[in-house]
Formats: structure tokens, sequence, C-alpha cells
């Protein structure tokens, strides 16, 4: 371990103030038109927060295992572990905390030049403001500056240290192999921290709350599809962070999402200006934490009903869902182990490129998309390798426009909200210029 001094409750005490200040807000001056269901996440989030600050004060023994990505964090929990997903703590630090830890990592040698998210998830790992790690899990797929930032922690910490290997194709084999490299990292663990034992009813429960959730992220899906448009571009990216899938309320904020979501279509409400839906887009990768692009398109006649990683979107294999299972594998999967290597191998952005086509293009079909607009985070193979293949496959199979933009997630410095937005505006005005065209034309 490295002389730093290490405040492991640092975050957690942050956040159990910033949130119990947001539900008492919220439950003193509710507003109008606010989604119900952020007072639950920040409930989730509180008492989140105050479990881990509680176990760290505590002094009691604290297995605690660092994961990136796709790295079965369901897995390490019913095994007993405080499951640390680096890249969802890096994705909630306020617009104050980023700056410190971008600076952070930067001075110690990561480079300033690739994904901000990443170069918040590598300070995550190394910052001294969470409990240090007893095992650091990476896993190798879409995401090699993110992998790299596992790595790095796991030297930091001088802590057992291992990384996923995972194919690119889905099938029975593939499940195999990735669920014999989770069996080895289970027994590894069970070896050598005391209190960790794998608990397969543990697993199985988390399982059935997430494939409550992912049947309402279906039935949101079909919502997209209606016109004008009742899902704003804040609800297309809502997901409740994966530290959260131990609660027994993580399907109950996928209902809430839904049940608003459907009363507002029935009512016709759409989120579009007067409702007035000119044009719709399928916004790709990421996008600035702290700023609002989408709100920015919706007051121009711009819906954004889908985002790459939203309720419903990637085509992903659910555990105990046999269809599922078929589709993918070719046959039912046999143990908690194998579904959740099972969804490690439906990444969305981890398998071949022409399978994140071949989803894209579908998703355009059912909703109905006419422009796709790719964000690209400096340093993001994944993504930004890929755009311009994607973007010509729309362009050429179903007439859809593309936009590609540069932008930073939380490295605010460096974005330009201005600039950003007015690369929106200028794009957006001349797909609505063609369309009308085209449609004076017919």
């Amino acid at each position: 371990m490295k002389n730093r001094e290490v405040d492991g409750g640092k975050l957690f005490r942050e956040w159990a103030q910033k949130y119990d200040r947001r539900v008492r807000k919220i439950t003193e001056n509710p507003r109008p038109g606010m989604f119900k269901g952020n007072i639950l996440l920040y409930e989730m989030m509180r008492d989140y927060c105050r479990r881990e600050l509680e176990a760290w004060e505590s002094g009691r023994p604290m297995p605690v295992v660092y994961t990136v990505g796709n790295a079965a964090h369901r897995l390490w929990m019913a095994c007993g572990f405080h499951t640390y997903v680096l890249d969802c703590f890096s994705d909630y630090l306020t617009r104050e905390q980023a700056p410190y830890y971008l600076q952070l990592v930067r001075n110690l040698g990561f480079p300033d030049n690739t994904c901000d998210r990443v170069q918040a998830m590598a300070a995550m790992g190394i910052c001294g403001h969470l409990p240090p790690p007893s095992m650091v899990v990476g896993e190798l797929s879409d995401c090699d500056p993110g992998a790299q930032a596992a790595l790095w922690a796991g030297r930091y910490w001088r802590v057992p240290t291992t990384s996923l290997d995972i194919p690119f194709e889905q099938s029975f084999e593939a499940v195999e192999y990735v669920a014999e490299q989770l069996w080895e990292m289970v027994h590894l663990a069970e070896r050598e921290f005391p209190g960790i034992k794998y608990d397969e009813a543990r697993l199985r429960q988390m399982q059935a709350w997430y494939r409550e959730a992912a049947a309402l992220e279906r039935q949101i899906l079909l919502i997209s599809k209606h016109k004008p448009c009742a899902v704003a571009g804040r609800n297309a990216l809502r997901m409740p962070p994966r530290l959260l899938y131990a609660d027994p309320r993580y399907p109950e904020y996928f209902r809430i999402l839904y049940h608003e979501l459907r009363n507002r279509l029935d009512r016709g409400e759409s989120v579009v200006k007067d409702g007035d839906e000119k044009f719709r887009v399928f916004w790709m990768c990421s996008a600035p934490f702290y700023e609002d692009p989408f709100g920015f398109l919706e007051e121009r006649g711009c819906a954004i009903p889908l985002y790459e990683e939203g309720p419903g979107v990637p085509d992903k294999h659910v555990p105990g869902d046999e269809g599922s299972a078929i589709r993918f594998f070719g046959r039912k999967l046999e143990n908690p182990v194998q579904e959740e290597a099972g969804v490690i191998l439906c990444n969305h952005w981890a398998a071949t490129g022409e399978r994140r086509v071949r989803e894209v293009l579908l998703r355009c079909q059912q909703v109905g998309i006419e422009g796709l607009i790719h964000f690209l985070q400096p340093g993001c193979e994944t993504c930004n390798n890929l755009a311009r293949v994607l973007g010509d496959r729309v362009e050429k199979e179903l007439g859809i426009k593309n936009l590609y933009i540069e932008g930073w997630a939380q490295d605010m410095e460096k974005h330009n909200e201005a600039e950003f937005e007015a690369k929106l505006d200028d794009w957006l005005k001349v797909c609505l210029a063609e369309k009308e065209a085209r449609q004076k034309s017919r």
C-alpha cells in the first residue's frame, strides 16, 4: 500500500449527505413534472452509502472487491464482498468533485487524452477515499483503458488482481469458458478471504430482481415507439447503478418509471416543445454529465427516445429466461454462475461490431429513428472506431442522418457547452430542412 492517508469513508460520507439533502428537498418541496422515481433512487443511494460508511467506521474486517465494466458484480455480492464498481463511483461524482479526481490521476501519469470517464474511474481505484480493496476483478472486452484502470488499482494496493477474458461470440462453449473463470475466482476468494462464501440463493434472488426489472424495461421500450414522444432524453438514459443490484427496491425503480411514462402516454403528453415532434434521434455511447443536451434538442422539436444502454434498448441475456438463453447460446443454461457468464457475453459493446450494428438497425426500425448522434469520447476505441461503419450502414439501409460530435462527459474545462450545442443546432436545422424538402417533393 502506498504511503498516503486513507479515508475510506470520505465519498460515502459526502454522498450520504448529498442524497439525504435531495430526499428532504423533494419531500418538502415536490416539483410538478419531476420524475417520481428520483426520490426512490436517492433513498437507495443514501441507504447504500450509509451502510458502507457504517461498515468502514466499525473497524471490523471488510472484504472489498473493486470491479469495472461487466465483471460479474452480482456474483461478488453473493459471495459477501463489498462490491465497488469503479465506473459507477466515477459516474456519481458531482461537478464540483470531478476536477479533483481527474487531476489526481493525471498527476500520477494517467493519460489525459483518453476518455475522462475512464480517468475518473482510475482515480476511484487509487484515491484512498473508498475502503481499500482485498481483490480487483477487471474484464477484457469493450474498454481497454478501463481494464488498464483496474490493473493499475490492483498494482497500487498490491492485492490479488485478475481480468476476465471474454470471447466475442455468443455460444454455449463461450458460456462454459467464462463460467470456468468465474468459478476459479470464487474458489480463490473463498481460500484467501475469511468470511467469503458463495451463496447461490442470494445470487438467484438478485437475478430475479434483475429479471423483473428487465421485463419492465421491455415495456418502456414499447412506449418509446409512440409519437409524439412521451420519453424524455433524460429518462432514456435512466439506469439504477450496478451498485444497487442487491437492493430489493431495484425493480421498483423501473416499475415507477414505466407507470409514469405509460400515464404520460395515455394522457397524450409529449416531451418536445408544444407537442410538435419534428425529428427523433438515437443517442450513442455517452453524454455530458453536467449539462442537458436532451432538453436543448427537445425545445427544438427533436425527441431522444433511445440511448444505447437505456431501458430495454440493448438485446441482452436475462438470467432465468430460458428463451433468451436458447436464442443466444442454443440451449438452457445450467446454473446461476453460467447465467452470469451469459449476461457478460451479451454486453452490447463487447461483441463483434456486426452484432452492434444489427442491434442498432433493429431498434431504429422499431422506434422510427431519423438520426443518430455519435458522442465521441476521446480514446473510446469501441464507439469511435465503429462510429463511421455504423453511421454508413444506418444511412445506406434506412436513410438515417448522422452527427459525429466529440465531447467530454466529466471534464468541464475541456467540454465547451456553447460550442457543443451550436453543433447540435446546426445539424438539426440541416436535418429538418432536408426532411421538409423531401416531404414537399412527394
